[in-house]
């Protein structure tokens, strides 16, 4: 099995989402010995974010992109054939004021293609073309968002959960780390997300 991990949080230390996604590789590797596993450390190594130039060779046709066309949109080939030969991806970020971390907002640019991970019908239905993945998302947040006043705040998971089903990806098991500034929830907040690791292996 081929596993993409995407991890965002800039803490390489003491980040619960990191620590909490490293649970999870283990309990995947413990069930699949052939797991081969490519980390995308956004946080080491972020993406640039989209200029007129790439989105430019975004839109013009394969046949027709000049070479300096074809470099500027090389770093989201890339990111596309990855998503496209991996088995399961695994996300780890944080929630920073109510959504995401603007380093895994730009790998979403980077794959969401028209062309490549989704087309138009002419009678203008869209479809994905990235299918067959498992997806887990580990999300971090300082207060909690799972239930309480806050639910409606939350604007991180809907838009991973729309983002990966444009393209076509819809089995999307969320495991949240809620509370990690809460003196009350922090206590409960690592071990409950353990354990839901855990009980879905």
């Amino acid at each position: 099995m081929k596993l993409l991990h995407i991890k965002v949080s800039p803490d390489l230390s003491g980040s619960t989402s990191r620590a909490v996604s490293e649970r999870l590789v283990e309990k995947l590797r413990a069930h699949h010995a052939e797991l081969e596993e490519l980390v995308l450390d956004l946080a080491q190594r972020p993406l640039p974010h989209l200029d007129a130039f790439t989105i430019a060779g975004f839109f013009t046709p394969p046949d027709l992109r000049s070479e300096a066309q074809l470099t500027a949109i090389q770093t989201s080939e890339q990111l596309v054939d990855q998503l496209f030969d991996c088995d399961t991806l695994v996300i780890s970020s944080p929630m920073w004021n109510l959504g995401l971390p603007s380093v895994l907002k730009a790998w979403f640019d980077h794959i969401t293609r028209a062309g490549r991970t989704f087309v138009f019908t002419p009678e203008g239905k869209k479809i994905g073309l990235v299918s067959g993945k498992k997806v887990y998302c580990v999300v971090a947040s300082g207060s909690v968002f799972a239930h309480g006043p806050f639910v409606a705040d939350d604007q991180f998971t809907p838009y991973i959960r729309v983002a990966l089903e444009y393209i076509g990806i819809t089995d999307v098991q969320f495991i949240r780390v809620d509370g990690t500034h809460d003196p009350v929830a922090r206590t409960t907040a690592l071990p409950y997300a353990l354990q839901t690791i855990d009980r879905l292996f």
